[in-house]
């Protein structure tokens, strides 16, 4: 067995104290079937599914949106009780997130959902490094052997990608169209500046559950096109390296270019299309903010990942962007001057 990842993998320890166990709140929690037969097997059985959706199989959350076993130190009492074994698989796996991609070859990396994982993977200095290893710990394991025509080209496309990614001596928008040359996403030689803002601003409000209106979206648009040069520049400058292991993380942990159903061009759009609404959500929260800190950026990609994980509506919007879009100069440059 060979496991590709992150060697930040490694250096992951969780704690709730540090993110009041964000995990732990307002997500469905999923029962697995091997966690339900070890909780059958407890003295505490009974108590333990009192707290147990059986319809859903998941666990009832308290009115505050809290897993019942969080206790007051944001600690899981059933690991306190019984061990991490009886943690359920998600649980378990979380932040992790492992692919199979043939018998014996895998992928893990982590998801920036968790601000813990975030803060390991966004600010190291030094490009994210990768290694084998021979032991899963993870228990929750998506299945992409269907997906990919082979695990060992599928790894060197990926590993091809990230190399693009961290070439330090381009700018980001520039690695951005080397890997969409890569994957065979040729580009018109127009760019809409408005039009790409307006879709920008549509993708946001998905994202957001927000029922924009259309003079809301104009009014997002314009406010991004007056602000996004100065902005965006300070972000690229300041923030080059977090931009950098978000995109190398992201490419990596959602396994592009087959995350979604379609060619890898496709995929590439949607890879770049979220990077996009990331820029069009950080110029939003630096006006809102007053000012771009370390902490006001990692909050926003936090909380846009945690949306982009868990809310279908900014997803779709960005597939169906990327869908129908091919093409467009939007996915080499932001008018970068």
């Amino acid at each position: 067995m060979k496991i590709y990842r992150p060697t930040y993998v490694k250096d992951f320890k969780c704690d709730g104290k540090a993110c009041g166990s964000r995990c732990c709140r307002d997500w469905r929690i999923l029962l697995d079937e091997e966690t339900r037969q070890k909780y059958l097997t407890l003295p505490d059985r009974e108590e333990i599914f009192q707290h147990v959706d059986e319809a859903a199989q998941v666990f009832k959350m308290q009115s505050s949106g809290a897993c019942p076993f969080l206790d007051e130190n944001f600690l899981c009492k059933l690991q306190l009780k019984h061990g991490e074994e009886f943690l359920t698989a998600v649980c378990q796996s979380f932040p992790r997130v492992t692919y199979k991609l043939g018998e014996e070859i895998f992928m893990q990396a982590m998801t920036l959902t968790c601000p813990v994982a975030a803060i390991l993977i966004l600010l190291r200095g030094e490009p994210i490094p990768f290694e084998f290893v021979d032991k899963l710990n993870s228990r929750q394991v998506f299945d992409f052997t269907a997906r990919i025509s082979a695990a060992e080209n599928f790894l060197e496309r990926q590993q091809t990608s990230i190399k693009i990614l961290q070439r330090r001596e381009l700018s980001i928008n520039e690695r951005l169209k080397n890997l969409c040359d890569f994957f065979g996403e040729n580009f018109s030689t127009n760019f809409d500046a408005i039009n790409h803002a307006l879709a920008l601003a549509e993708i946001f409000g998905k994202t957001y559950d927000a029922e924009l209106t259309a003079d809301k979206k104009v009014q997002l648009a314009e406010t991004y096109l007056v602000h996004r040069e100065s902005i965006l520049a300070q972000l690229r400058g300041n923030f080059a390296t977090v931009l950098e292991n978000y995109l190398v993380n992201e490419f990596f942990m959602r396994c592009y270019p087959c995350a979604f159903t379609g060619s890898e061009a496709f995929n590439c759009r949607v890879f770049v299309t979220t990077y996009r609404a990331i820029e069009f959500a950080t110029v939003l929260t630096t006006i809102s903010k007053a000012r771009l800190t370390v902490e006001n950026f990692l909050e926003m990609l936090c909380a846009l990942n945690d949306k982009l994980d868990h809310s279908k509506g900014g997803m779709t919007a960005i597939k169906n962007f990327a869908a129908s879009h091919a093409g467009e100069n939007f996915y080499s440059m932001m008018i970068e001057r």
